[in-house]
Order: C-alpha cells, then sequence, then structure tokens
C-alpha cells in the first residue's frame, strides 16, 4: 500500500507558490513609536493571498490577545506590487508583557497557493515565513550593540561534556550569529539568541587542551541586521 500511494504522489504534479516575500528579517517595535510597519512584495505572476498574525515561544499557534493590531491580517497582492502590514499597539501592552525587559515573540507570513482554474489535478503547498517580533518597552533605553557588549561566557563541565554559557546581563535579547573557540573547536550553536538577564548553554564539541587560555570568538546581530564580531578571553 506504501509503494503505490508514493506513486500516486509522484503522478500530482507539485505546486509551490512562494512568490511572497518580507522586506525584513526582523521586527523591532519601540513602544515609544507605537507602530511599525513591514512590505509584503509579490514577486510572482499571480495575484497573492496572504494571511498574518503573532505567536509565541517558536510555535504557529496564533496569540488570542497579544496587545497589537495587525491592519490587515488578511489580504491580496497583486502580481510585482507589495503592500504595508501595519502593527500597532494598544494600551494592553503594559499589562501583558514585562516593563523592564525585552519580548520575543513570531510574526507569520503565510502565502496561500490560489485554487487551480482550470481543474488540473496539483498539490498546491502554501509557503509559511516567520521571523522574530522584538517588543521593547518604553523605559528601556539600550541598543542591541550595548546589550552585546555586556555579555559575558564562562565554561562549566557536566560528565564528559563541556560546554559554553552565555549571560546576558541586559534587559533586551542578544541574538549570535557565530559562535566558536579560538583554536577552530566548534561549539554548537543550537539556541540563538540569550534572553534578557538570562544564560544560554552551548556544548563544545571537542575536547580542550588548554582550559587556562581559551578564547571565546562570537559573532551578534545588530538593529540593523549586520553581523559584528567579537572575541573575549574566558576567566
Amino acid at each position: 500500500m506504501k509503494k503505490i500511494i508514493a506513486v500516486l504522489f509522484l503522478l500530482i504534479p507539485l505546486s509551490v507558490s512562494g512568490a511572497i516575500q518580507v522586506n525584513t528579517t526582523r521586527v523591532i517595535f519601540d513602544e515609544l513609536e507605537n507602530e511599525q510597519t513591514v512590505e509584503v512584495n509579490n514577486v510572482g505572476k499571480k495575484a497573492a493571498l496572504v494571511q498574518v498574525w503573532l505567536s509565541q515561544d517558536d510555535s504557529n499557534e496564533r496569540i488570542k490577545n497579544t496587545g497589537f493590531i495587525i491592519t490587515q491580517p488578511m489580504f491580496k497582492v497583486k502580481p510585482e506590487k507589495s503592500k504595508v502590514v501595519r502593527v500597532i499597539g494598544t494600551d494592553e501592552i503594559k499589562n501583558l508583557y514585562p516593563e523592564d525587559r525585552e519580548t520575543m515573540l513570531w510574526i507569520n507570513f503565510l502565502d496561500i497557493p490560489p485554487e487551480n482554474e482550470n481543474g488540473a489535478n496539483t498539490l498546491n503547498i502554501a509557503v509559511h515565513t516567520k521571523m522574530k517580533f522584538f517588543y521593547i518597552p518604553e523605559r528601556i533605553n539600550i541598543t542591541r550593540s550595548e546589550a552585546a557588549e555586556k555579555l559575558t561566557w564562562r565554561m562549566e563541565k557536566s560528565g564528559k561534556d563541556s560546554y559554553l554559557i552565555a549571560r546576558n546581563n541586559s534587559p533586551i535579547y542578544v541574538n549570535l550569529g557565530k559562535l566558536a573557540l579560538k583554536n577552530n573547536m566548534a561549539v554548537k550553536l543550537d539556541v540563538s539568541t540569550v534572553a534578557p538577564f538570562g544564560e544560554t548553554k552551548y556544548k563544545i564539541t571537542g575536547e580542550i587542551s588548554n582550559e587556562k587560555n581559551v578564547i571565546v570568538e562570537y559573532s551578534y546581530i545588530d538593529d540593523l541586521g549586520a553581523y559584528i564580531s567579537k572575541e573575549m578571553n574566558l576567566p
């Protein structure tokens, strides 16, 4: 039965939409500005239907009450045209999120494929794009670069394994783009963010020969999306 299903699947033409492009890799919502816009471009030859929503904890599930209004949450974009999505803050934000640190959510863009006009037997696949959505409360006044400069590192052993631990001493997220040790020893970067006033543990994939002279090489991503490289000696 599995072989028959596989053959039938191969006989159905596969149609992937993927005509939608978003003009940013992250959205940073500053409470002082109270509004953020994102441009959505349709680079395809057909009209595209797009759905936008906010989710939490890297989940695709829509948050019922986010404190933000998205206009429009569902819209059409004509071929080779663009539309601007507005995200507006409400008074509920102060009650929903901490005021002493940044909050990270996810903003989702679903490119819904159109129905087949000629009734052809094709399999359409919706393309889902998601990116980080950062909310910065009014009382916080620090840049992403300043937060990254406050990052500290230490090494910790657990049985036979060694870990590199990043400590974020700032109220906003630090986003890492690269992580390694000076002697080209790899570090498993399975989580790229270090939460405000929090720690993230990274497994070192190798044996350290000299623990007294360890230099951490890493890069962080600033608010403009640029990768800034740094080195730091472990204490």
